[in-house]
Order: structure tokens, then C-alpha cells, then sequence
């Protein structure tokens, strides 16, 4: 019921480094795949087929490597080269005349060669067409179709699959898009210490739209100042594949959180070494193509044909490597079924005084998310141990985390576009209610209706999308699926740029939601239980807003990150402008009529009621400070209860039983609604404590 977070529920199941279950050997993992996981490749829906592994089985696996790291490392190192080498002889074979295109049963590891990327062939670069090279998810309205992988609508996805020995390199060339914002992302260079699978592990290498230098006689509409509507607007990029560390290997371009080097080659790997999350299977690279806010009337791609990508040996020889990936594609791609639930009020650990959680990878972002609603106040875990064991999970796994080696101590990571910093924000809609957003919208370019140059901004991008979280209940089988979203441009801002965001189901939206009255109204959609993420997009220095952009210079893991020792929740955990000062959206909840009751007029931020917990004032004669001793007194008396039944002490058990009994009846009802809120199912253990 609240696992109604962005992100991937089975990761939320691990955290436990006590007793780890016995693993089946390496060869036997590489030989086939387990009879379970065979069936589910019909149904899951990531890229790429890992095996079969819980997080207790991956935790085991990364304290076994660190036992030995020096003999771990070489026999990956040995292990990644040899097939890095098998596949270059197969290419060279086959470009000599010497060897078939396809290549033969049991030449890939089915972590290669499986249902979803089968029947793996070579091709002459002039033989292929970008439409099978490339997939797409394309940008799309939430109101007339879902998609998932928590993208945003705004924008369309291109991927590429693809394989390549060591020392070969990714040729692509295109047209620059009419669009607000592209870039490329390729997963990193193969690296034993820092492993991804293509959904899992640090952040991809880019190279941002501004920094792509056009051909000759081209023009790039992306530059401050450029021409936008230029017709001539052709590039190549290149991509070396090798193997090492991603940030000494392109030494400006991954410099966090710019990103931004000259010249169009980077360094990215030619296969994803999986490492402990995948006991260390190689699965094929990827390479993203993001389209943001295509210019109306272009259509999704931003107008322009798809890329054309090739490979090319260290000694000149072009090719291709394609594949049947269509079962891939057709589970990331097909709509998602539309979700309907029962209104739900707010859970209390979402209540009104949570802010935002700055996101630090999705992974990190969905363990903190279980870690803390099972936390003290809100569950029975020590918030300090539950705090160290996603800190635990997170460096020995991926070897992420702040006090990590770079790129592991990066804000972003894998999936997640390089140049956004995210905040996300589980909410719930109860019936008749609605949810308000309020804050100030930083200026972005003007770019969607074809205008002629590119401006400077204080963003480049900004938008709020809400979804429905990964394999809840409630949206079992698929990822994060957006119900709505609002960029940047289609935000009804006043004189000074604030906005008034409401969201609710059509039937309870307010009659003053309208954009003659400085608000912006979007339906909340069918499920109750939603996210919602800000994506602040900088492309630094010109589209940037250096008082108020939050990064990991300014707000760095340690300090923003909710699973830290040093963590500072003024920084955005809290419902009230914090680092972000008047750019922070704050939280508001309420009854249509109470929103209704701000009158047919003009609305500012100001004038939108503070959300406030129902049943959380004292009736009158009555002080929160007297009632906060009775509260201390209940704390003790269950301390005192848990103290004596260890000691089995049964003339202490029925002492503090009834102490417990006796301050729970003293205390006002609106008292004991506002420490429920605080301590989930307080009222129910009084209770069986009164039965028993």
C-alpha cells in the first residue's frame, strides 16, 4: 500500500546483510538460464536478461570480491578481454569472406543471446536503416496513452543496442533536432570497479547538444544565439569503446556536474560489464538519444530522420552487429493499462511537513524511500541502522555513494539524463480533495513555437510530472508510469513568475483552477497514489541559475542525500523554501471548497491555505506543550513495557500495561489522531494491550 514510490520495488526488498543464501557456481549461471527466469523474460520488461539473483545472493557476491580484490579483478579483466577477443576475430573472419554473418548457437552467453536479443548478424554499414538499429519511446500525451520507465512525456527516448570489441569505435550521424534540448548518453567504458547493466549502476557518458561542433557549412541551433530554423544542420559524433574508468577517460567531459568538454568524440564502452549486480555477465551496451520539448508541428523526433550509427574496427573496417530485439522493444514500448483506485488521504509519513527527496539515482533513491517510512517515528526500525544498510547496499553493490571513487560519487546515474537534477515527492488524493503546488518558475528558453534564436536561460528544461510507482499493487508488472506532467512553458505564471498548480480528478476541480485567475489546473488522473518528480535541467553556464540550481556542489550528497549521517533536511525535506528559497514548490492540500473559498480572483501563492494535518489542533484549554508530556510519559511506559518483557518480569509488564492504558484514555482524541500520524499504529497496540 506504500510503495507508491518512483523507482523499482524489488530493490526496496533488500537491506539485510545478516544470513545470505548459498549460491550456485559461476559456470552454471553462464551455461543457461534458470528455468525461472526463462518464463519471465515474457513478461519483464528491462533491456537487457541478468541472472537470477536476490540482493541478499548480490550483497554475498561483492563481500566475497572484496575477500580477494586482486584476484577478482583478474579474472574479470581476463574474462572481459577474451571475449572482447572472440568477437573481434569473428568480426575480422567475417569481413575476410571467412566466416557466416550470423553468428552460430552458443557463440554469446544468453545474457546476450536470448528471447529479447536473439539471431545476432553482421551487416555492411550501408545495409542497414536507422528505423532497426535505433527504438524509440516518443513523446506522448498521459491522456490518451501510458508509458513507462518513468519518462518524461515531454520527451522522446531513442536507444540503441549494440555490441563492439575493445578498440573499436561508434560512428553517428544526424540532423540536429527542432527541439528544446538533445544529448547523447552511452554507458561507460568497461570498468571491474564501477559495473552497469544498461537500468542499473552510475551515470552514462554524454555529450550535450551545445557542445556538438556541426559539420562544415552546418549550422548547430542549440548554441547561445543560434539560428534555430537553420536547414543545414548536420553532425557526427564518435564514441571510442575501451576499457577503464570513465572519468579518467573523457577528463572534462565527466567532470560532475557540467559535463560539458569540447570536440564531438567521448568514451564509452562497447559491452556493459555487469559486475555484482549481474554476477558479472557482460550484456551489450546502450546509447540514448533524448529529445526534449520538440518544436509543435515537428512531430517527436524533432523533425529530422533518425541517426545513422556504425562500427569501425581499430584498423578502419566498418560493420554493424544487429539482432532481433523485437520482444525487447515490444515490452518497452506497449501502453500500460490505466490504472483506477479508491481515493486515498495522504499516508502520515507523507504528511504535511515532508518536502522533497533529493534523488541520487534511482536505486539509492527507492531504498531510502522503504527504508524511511519503516523508520522511526513512522515503523518500528532503528532509522540509524536503516540508514547504514542503504549506504552499505549502495557502495558494496554498485560502488556508489558520496565517499566513493568518480564517477561512483555522482549525483546521477544510470537511466537519468546527466544535466538534470530531480526531486521527487510520493503523494496520495483523497475524495473531493485537491493538491496544490506553489513556488517561482526559473526562465527557460522560448523554443516550442519555432522561434528563430536560442535564447539564454535560467534553465534549460523544467518540468513536474506525477506517476504511478514501479510494481506496486496497484501497477504490478511495469515501472514507473506518468499520469500527467506540466513543462515549464505551459506553467500560467504572474508578474513576479509565481505559479499556482492544481491537481485533482475532473469532478473536483475547483471553479477558480483556471488560468484567467493565475492557475494552472491538471487532472491528477485515475490512480490515487502518485510521484511527483521536478526535473531542473542546467546546461552550464548559459542555461543556468547559479543562486538557486541545486547540483552536488551545492547540495551534495552528504548534505542532501536523506540516508547520510550529516544529512541536513533543510535543504529540501522540509514543506518551506530551503536551499532553492522561492524556487522550492511547496506542498499544499485541502478540499476543493476550501480552495474555492480563496474567491474568483487573481490567486498568488501567498493566498493558498498552508496545508495543515486534520485533527492536529488542541480543543480549547488545552496546550500541545501539556500534551507533549503525555506523550513522553506514553514513550516510556512502552519503553518500560519492551524492557520487561525481555527481563519476563510479569508484575513489571502489568505495570507499565496499565500506564500505557491510563495516558492513552487521558489523552484528547485530536491528541492521540496527531501521534498516530506520527507513530503509525500506536492506536491498535493500545488496544490489544487493553484486550489482553
Amino acid at each position: 500500500m506504500r510503495a507508491c514510490w518512483i523507482g523499482w520495488h524489488r530493490v526496496a526488498l533488500l537491506l539485510s546483510l545478516g544470513a545470505l543464501a548459498v549460491l550456485p557456481s559461476r559456470s552454471a549461471a553462464m551455461e543457461r538460464l534458470s528455468g525461472s527466469q526463462n518464463k519471465e523474460l515474457e513478461t519483464s520488461r528491462e533491456t537487457m536478461v541478468l541472472p537470477d539473483l536476490t540482493w541478499e545472493d548480490r550483497l554475498k557476491l561483492a563481500m566475497e570480491a572484496a575477500r580477494q580484490p586482486e584476484k577478482y579483478r583478474a579474472d574479470r579483466e581476463r574474462e572481459i578481454l577474451a571475449f572482447s577477443e572472440k568477437l573481434e576475430q569473428r568480426v575480422r573472419l567475417w569481413l575476410a569472406g571467412k566466416a557466416e554473418a550470423e553468428f552460430p548457437e552458443g557463440f554469446f552467453s544468453p545474457y546476450i543471446d536470448n528471447a529479447k536479443t536473439h539471431s545476432w548478424k553482421l551487416v555492411r554499414p550501408e545495409q542497414i536503416d536507422p528505423k532497426d538499429q535505433w527504438y524509440a519511446i516518443a513523446a506522448y500525451d498521459p491522456a490518451e496513452v501510458l508509458r513507462q520507465f518513468s519518462p518524461d512525456p515531454h520527451a522522446t527516448y531513442l536507444k540503441l543496442i549494440f555490441l563492439a570489441p575493445l578498440g573499436a569505435k561508434l560512428h553517428v550521424e544526424g540532423d540536429f533536432p527542432h527541439a528544446r534540448f538533445m544529448d547523447y548518453q552511452i554507458l561507460t567504458p568497461v570498468d571491474i570497479d564501477h559495473p552497469v547493466t544498461g537500468q542499473m549502476g552510475i551515470c552514462e557518458v554524454p555529450i550535450v547538444d551545445a557542445d556538438i561542433e556541426p559539420d562544415p557549412g552546418h549550422i548547430n541551433p542549440f548554441r547561445l544565439g543560434a539560428d534555430r530554423t537553420a536547414k543545414n544542420r548536420h553532425y557526427h559524433v564518435t564514441f571510442e569503446l575501451k576499457m577503464g574508468n570513465a572519468v579518467a577517460l573523457n577528463p572534462k567531459a565527466m567532470i560532475a556536474p557540467q559535463y560539458r568538454g569540447p570536440g564531438n568524440t567521448r568514451v564509452g564502452g562497447p559491452f556493459a560489464f555487469t559486475g555484482h549486480i549481474g554476477r558479472d555477465v557482460i550484456v551489450p551496451s546502450l546509447l540514448w538519444l533524448r529529445i526534449f520539448a520538440p518544436d509543435k508541428g515537428v512531430g517527436p523526433y524533432g523533425g529530422v530522420a533518425w541517426p545513422k550509427a556504425t562500427l569501425e574496427l581499430s584498423t578502419g573496417e566498418k560493420f554493424w552487429i544487429t539482432c532481433d530485439k523485437s520482444l525487447a522493444v515490444k515490452l518497452q514500448t506497449e501502453p500500460v493499462p490505466r490504472v483506477t483506485t479508491p481515493p486515498m488521504e495522504p499516508y502520515p509519513f507523507i504528511g504535511p511537513s515532508l518536502g522533497w527527496f533529493k534523488m541520487f539515482g534511482i536505486v539509492n533513491l527507492t531504498a531510502e524511500a522503504r527504508a524511511y517510512y519503516k523508520s522511526r517515528p513512522w515503523g518500528d526500525e532503528d532509522p540509524v541502522q536503516a540508514k547504514a544498510r542503504v549506504r552499505q547496499m549502495l557502495r558494496l553493490i554498485f560502488n556508489q555513494g558520496p565517499d566513493a571513487p568518480p564517477p561512483g560519487n555522482y549525483g546521477n546515474a544510470a537511466t537519468e539524463c546527466n544535466y538534470t537534477a530531480y526531486l521527487s515527492r510520493p503523494m496520495n488524493l483523497g475524495a473531493n480533495k485537491v493538491i496544490v503546488l506553489t513556488g517561482k518558475l526559473p526562465v527557460a528558453p522560448r523554443t516550442r513555437n519555432g522561434e528563430k534564436v536560442m535564447e539564454r536561460g535560467e534553465v534549460r528544461y523544467f518540468s513536474f510530472t506525477h506517476q504511478l510507482g514501479a510494481n506496486t499493487q496497484f501497477n504490478k508488472g511495469y515501472y514507473g508510469t506518468p499520469y500527467g506532467s506540466l513543462m515549464d512553458d505551459e506553467i500560467v505564471v504572474n508578474e513576479n513568475r509565481e505559479y499556482v498548480i492544481v491537481f485533482s480528478r475532473p469532478e473536483d476541480r475547483p471553479a477558480n483552477a483556471k488560468a484567467e485567475f493565475g492557475v494552472t489546473w491538471q487532472d491528477w488522473g485515475t490512480a490515487a497514489p502518485q510521484t511527483l518528480i521536478l526535473r531542473w535541467m542546467s546546461v552550464m553556464p548559459e542555461w543556468y541559475m547559479e543562486k538557486y540550481s541545486f547540483h552536488e556542489n551545492n547540495a551534495p550528497w552528504k548534505k542532501a542525500g536523506w540516508s547520510q549521517e550529516t544529512f541536513d533536511k533543510s535543504l529540501f525535506m522540509e514543506n518551506r523554501p530551503g536551499l532553492m528559497g522561492p524556487y522550492h514548490p511547496v506542498i499544499h492540500y485541502m478540499t476543493r471548497a476550501e480552495f474555492e473559498a480563496i474567491g474568483m480572483r487573481p490567486i498568488r501563492p501567498a493566498d493558498v491555505p498552508e496545508w495543515k494535518a486534520e485533527g492536529a489542533l488542541m480543543p480549547q484549554g488545552q496546550t500541545w506543550p501539556e500534551t507533549q508530556q503525555k506523550v513522553q510519559e506514553l514513550k516510556q511506559a512502552f519503553e518500560d513495557l519492551r524492557t520487561a518483557r525481555e527481563n519476563r518480569d510479569p508484575k513489571a509488564i502489568r505495570e507499565s500495561a496499565q500506564r500505557i492504558r491510563r495516558i492513552w484514555d487521558e489523552l484528547p482524541e485530536p491528541a492521540r489522531v496527531r501521534i498516530e500520524e506520527k507513530f503509525p499504529g500506536i492506536r491498535a497496540k493500545v488496544e490489544e494491550i487493553k484486550l489482553n
